[in-house]
Parts: C-alpha cells; sequence; structure tokens
C-alpha cells in the first residue's frame, strides 16, 4: 500500500508514527509540521493526513483531536527504518557494555544462553522478551568427564562442540579407586564421543563393539542424561519481563492485561505463535492479532545463526506503538552477540 504514498506523504505518515511512539498521544498535525516539515504548511499537512486516513493509514479518534496510527501504518513504518540501516538506533557505549558483562560468565554454558538472552533483551528494551531455543540437531559430543565426589559420587560432564551440555552428579560402586574412575573416563570417551547427541534416543549399548564389563551402569546414566536433555531442549521458549507489558497503557484494561498474561505464560501456545515465523527469516515483524494472534501487541523476532543453521530465534513482544528502531538494534546487536558466543569464529567474522 505505502507504494501509493507520494514521498510527502511517506514523510508526514513516518512523523506521526514517531511522534506517537514517544508520546502515546493523538498526534497535532503542528507538531509534524514544527517538528519533521518546517518548510511545508500546516494547512498542507492537515490535508496530506485526511488523505492518509482516508487511505487506512490513520484514524482520528475524536472530532477535535490529533491522528493515532494504524496496523498498515505500523507496517511502512517498519518497512521504512528496515530499507534504511541509518533509522536503526544503534545501542549506546553503555547498553553493549551491559550486554557484555552479562553475558561473559555464561561462555561456554549452553543451558544459559538463551535464558540469559532473553532477561537481557527485556533489561535492555524495557518490553517483554523471549528466545526460542531449538532443538538440537548437529550438537555432537567432544569429551566426557567424570569428576569424583565424596560419598560414592561423581558428575559427569559432558561437553560438546557447541560448549558444556550438562553435569549431572551420578552413583558409583562402592569404594571406587582412582583407576576405575580413569577406566571409565576412556570408556565413555570410546563409546560417545563423535556422536550426535540426537542419535542417543534410539541408542543401544548392545550396538557399540567395546568392552564395558563392569562399566555399563555408568554408560546407561551417561545415555539417561542425553536423553533427558534432548527431551528437555525441545524449542524451549524463555520469556522475561512479562509484567512489563502492563507499563503501557494500551493494556491498562484489566481483561486484556489477563489475555497477554495468558498467551505468554502458556509455553506450547508461545511455540505456536512463534513457529510461523519460519526458520529463514531474517528479521520479522508482525503486528495485531490476524498477524500474530495477540491483541495490540507487535511481535519483533530476529533468527540467530551460526554459518547457514538457524540455532533459535530472539525478540520482543509489546504494543502496537513499540519503539522499532530500539528493539530492531537491539535485535541485530544480539544477533551477533549470540552468534559470537555460540561459535566464536563466526564472531570474528562478523
Amino acid at each position: 500500500m505505502s507504494k501509493e504514498l507520494s514521498e510527502r506523504k511517506k514523510r508526514i505518515l513516518h512523523a506521526l508514527v514517531d511522534l506517537y511512539i514517544s508520546t502515546g498521544q493523538p498526534v497535532s498535525s503542528s507538531d509534524i509540521q514544527s517538528k519533521y516539515l518546517p518548510e511545508v504548511s500546516s494547512a498542507t499537512v492537515r490535508s496530506e493526513l485526511s488523505a492518509l486516513e482516508a487511505l487506512g493509514y490513520i484514524e482520528q479518534p475524536h472530532t477535535s483531536a490529533g491522528r493515532i496510527p494504524l496496523k498498515e501504518a505500523y507496517k511502512f513504518y517498519v518497512e521504512s527504518i528496515s530499507a534504511d540501516g541509518d533509522t536503526v538506533t544503534a545501542l549506546t557505549d553503555q547498553e553493549t557494555a551491559f550486554i557484555r558483562e552479562k553475558f561473559r560468565h555464561r561462555l561456554g554454558k549452553i543451558d544459559d544462553i538463551s535464558k540469559a538472552a532473553a532477561k537481557i533483551i527485556s533489561d535492555v528494551t524495557n518490553y517483554t522478551s523471549f528466545c526460542v531455543e531449538k532443538s538440537p540437531v548437529d550438537v555432537v559430543i567432544e569429551e566426557v568427564k567424570l569428576v569424583p565426589l565424596k560419598g560414592n559420587r561423581a558428575v559427569v560432564l559432558i561437553v560438546t562442540d557447541r560448549g558444556t551440555l550438562a553435569n549431572k552428579a551420578i552413583e558409583l560402586p562402592t569404594d571406587v579407586k582412582d583407576e576405575y574412575i580413569d577406566a571409565a573416563c576412556n570408556i565413555l570417551n570410546k563409546v560417545f564421543v563423535g556422536r550426535n547427541i540426537q542419535d542417543m534416543e534410539s541408542f543401544e549399548l548392545s550396538e557399540i563393539d567395546v568392552e564395558i564389563e563392569g562399566f555399563s551402569g555408568i554408560l546407561e546414566e551417561v545415555l539417561k542424561i542425553l536423553r533427558i536433555y534432548i527431551s528437555e531442549h525441545s524449542d524451549n521458549v524463555f520469556v522475561e519481563g512479562a509484567l512489563k507489558m502492563l507499563d503501557y497503557p494500551e493494556y491498562n484494561n484489566v481483561e486484556d492485561a489477563k489475555n497477554f498474561l495468558a498467551v505468554i505464560q502458556d509455553k506450547d501456545v508461545m511455540s505456536e505463535i512463534l513457529s510461523d515465523d519460519g526458520s529463514s527469516i531474517e528479521m520479522s515483524v508482525r503486528i495485531g492479532r490476524e498477524d500474530n494472534g495477540v491483541d495490540k501487541c507487535a511481535i519483533v523476532t530476529a533468527a540467530y545463526r551460526v554459518g547457514d543453521e538457524v540455532m533459535g530465534q530472539a525478540g520482543v513482544i509489546g504494543p502496537e506503538r513499540m519503539d522499532y528502531k530500539k528493539v530492531i538494534g537491539v535485535l541485530e546487536y544480539m544477533k551477533r552477540t549470540l552468534s559470537g558466543i555460540i561459535d566464536p569464529e563466526d564472531g570474528d567474522k562478523e
């Protein structure tokens, strides 16, 4: 629809959305004229606003009030800032330092990365955020370690090409010696190193050509850990800042607030909503119930990758008048950061 617009209409519409995002109040022609188009008369701006209203981009809630953007206006706005990368709000030095510091202690810990990413995005944008962690497909086991503890227990460390996958305590046979631990580590590595963890769902110890007498219990425990990890990491959805949406006047209505909270607290519903993006989309913006299934909301999603493989999605759920420039800037930075954490060589290329 934006192809029908003249350049002046585009500038006025962009200005109106900008002002409405920052104030949440209907926008007057005089505000647009004085702050964005001083070379154009207020009468001309009013005429253009009437034309944009007729085209379905904006509406006037009350006769004497200014205009507010409709869904098509937000879509135009997002398309315009996406086409012009210079309009996306760059993160401040303080914000990038905050993100780096939050991730610094989580390097190599697969279990923490997605949850940490959701929390950071929510903190920086002040919106409800999410991170969808795709189920592991090509995670290869590189090493299995046994660290003995007191009381015939040991911690199993499973190291993959994407970091430490798990560290779980297991029971050992009574009175084990260091030699037993060393031998068990050797067998665990012979059996599991080089295997894709997805194969562990159907893996049977009877398939292996390794002498395991005396170690079958430990092997079964490690296999159980891997299977639990697979079952628990099937497109996990992490949501942070759920109550932040209630800070915005669009959700002052109790019924709207209850409906929103019900949606984001149901991980199955969230997975269904977010799965509509498709894994090939780098940055997706969906506005309104028709596009995302949630009233008065916009959902911005970015796919983060290692090489050509999509590892997951990170994004924001906010009011339709969310600060798209800020959100897209944060998600672009997070895409690079997440890719660099999961694969440092990939991050160095950025």
